[in-house]
């Protein structure tokens, strides 16, 4: 519910949330967030509309190949809208990961990885179905 409560906080509904938040600085087309996501190249056009329109992304020609169009962040609205959530969530769970040794740490971000690896395969397998 987190991340449902920061997105209506920026005034994005949780699937353009999620989607500008796995956009990198380098940006990605909209093939690649279809791909990403599992959403049609049309809905990504759709979501990508949305948070263009309130400034969140911008869309840029590839330098290589000029039919190629690029999904950029826009870093400075980005972290103008959702910096201070972060800034706040990222003080809490410092002092949590704090209260772990070294070895629980790596113990749980092994955990963490195997298991968003997991999460990943069964998107798949759910999609290919």
């Amino acid at each position: 519910m987190f991340h449902q409560s920061v997105a209506e906080k920026v005034g994005l509904n949780l699937t353009d949330y999620k989607v500008l938040g796995i956009i990198p600085l380098e940006g990605l087309t909209a093939g690649e967030i279809a791909s990403i996501t599992g959403l049609s190249t049309g809905m990504v056009t759709t979501v990508v509309d949305r948070l263009e329109k309130k400034d969140f992304v911008y869309r840029e020609r590839a330098t290589d190949d000029r039919r190629k169009v690029i999904i950029k962040a826009n870093s400075k609205k980005v972290d103008l809208e959702l910096g201070p959530v972060f800034q706040s969530f990222g003080i809490e769970m410092k002092k949590v990961v704090s209260s772990y040794s070294p070895e629980e740490s790596n113990a749980i971000n092994d955990y963490i990885r195997k298991s968003t690896e997991v999460f990943k395969q069964e998107t798949k397998k759910m999609k290919e179905k």
